[in-house]
This record gives structure tokens, sequence and C-alpha cells, in this order.
């Protein structure tokens, strides 16, 4: 049994949840162009790796983090994790990966009333 409360559509909510919706997804699709031929092709299967984590991480945010179940906004800070993580493994792109998981970070503390206050809102 999960743990849900009623996330409230407030502006701020909408905006923030669109938000980390928007990079989720248009990170997934970044790196399903990158298989499809745009990216080395020795690196495909570390961009399928990732493709499929954001994509699963884009409909954890579509379908429970929505609703404001509990669980789907600490499974959220996984991904953000993952992409401040890389700034030491790539030297490359990991700064790029660091603005985006701060911008996330960002935005999931200022969800975070919706989900641990009893869906009051921001």
């Amino acid at each position: 049994m999960s743990t849900q409360t009623v996330a409230t559509r407030s502006t701020t909510f909408k905006i923030g949840w669109i938000a980390l919706l928007m990079i989720s997804a248009l990170v997934a699709l970044n790196h399903i162009l990158h298989v499809l031929g745009l990216g080395p092709p020795d690196e495909a299967p570390l961009y399928i790796g990732w493709a499929a984590f954001n994509l699963y991480s884009s409909a954890v945010l579509y379908i429970p983090f929505r609703r404001g179940e509990r669980w789907a906004w600490y499974v959220t800070w996984i991904q953000v994790v993952g992409f401040a993580g890389l700034i030491f493994f790539n030297a490359e792109v990991g700064p790029y990966y660091l603005g985006t998981a701060v911008v996330m970070a960002l935005c999931l503390l200022l969800l975070r009333p919706a989900f641990f206050q009893g869906g009051s809102g921001v």
C-alpha cells in the first residue's frame, strides 16, 4: 500500500512538475538520438542505459509524481544524484549534467511542501 497525498494543483506545482518532466523527457530523447546514430557508435550501450533510465524517470514523473505519491518525490532524487555524479566521470559533459541536476534539485525542493505538508501546496 502506498502513501499518497493529494498534490495541490497550484501554479507552482504545475511549473515545477512540468520542468522536471520536460528535463527528463528531453534528456531521454537526446540519448535515444545518440543511439540512433548521432553519437559515437562505440558508446551506444552507454546511451541505451541512460535512455532507459530517463524514460523510467519520465514515467515516474508523469504518473505517480503528478498524483502526489511521496515515494515518487524520493525516487526522483535518484536522477538528480545520477546527473550530478557525472561531474566526477566525464569532464566534458559533466558540467552540463551538473547544471541540470541543480535545476532539478531546485524544482524538487520547490515542490516539497505539496508532498509533505498535507498537500497544502506552495
